[in-house]
């Protein structure tokens, strides 16, 4: 994934993160050496140097906008495991709405900070797998018939 992909879905991200922080509680972070949390691992979708803050603003902005806890993505509490076909599916996704939004913002000619955002909840709306649209109404009858 390109730094302006990254940047484009992490700014996604955190800006419906950064608003459901009352909505779930991230778990405690793993200790590492000195009793300082051990850094994320096995970060594939967000960029490496991401600061502990910002990823678990995104993940509370996943389990919001999908309707789901951790473990529907990740195994227990190993959350650099990459055995569910979830978390598999999750980072497709996430490459996919920083596409969706570059792209955006290139058709209407704008800066990736101006454009309103395609995130998770635009289709998930609190549900783990989206709902079809329902089908367009039927065109009305002509008058007189």
């Amino acid at each position: 994934m390109t730094q302006t992909t990254a940047a484009a879905v992490l700014a996604a991200v955190l800006s419906v993160g950064l608003t459901t922080s009352a909505f779930a509680q991230a778990p405690a972070p793993a200790q590492g050496r000195g009793g300082t949390p051990a850094p994320p691992q096995n970060l594939q979708a967000f960029p490496k140097d991401i600061d502990r803050q910002a990823l678990s603003a995104a993940m509370r902005s996943f389990t919001q906008a999908l309707g789901v806890e951790c473990n529907y993505c990740h195994v227990d509490r190993n959350f650099a495991a990459d055995d569910k076909q979830q978390k598999k599916t999750a980072r497709a996704m996430i490459q996919l709405v920083g596409h969706a939004n570059e792209m955006i913002a290139a058709g209407v000619a704008k800066a990736p900070a101006d454009v309103v955002k395609v995130q998770c909840f635009t289709c998930h709306r609190g549900k783990a797998i989206p709902e079809n649209p329902p089908p367009p109404p039927a065109p009305a009858a002509a008058p007189g018939r």
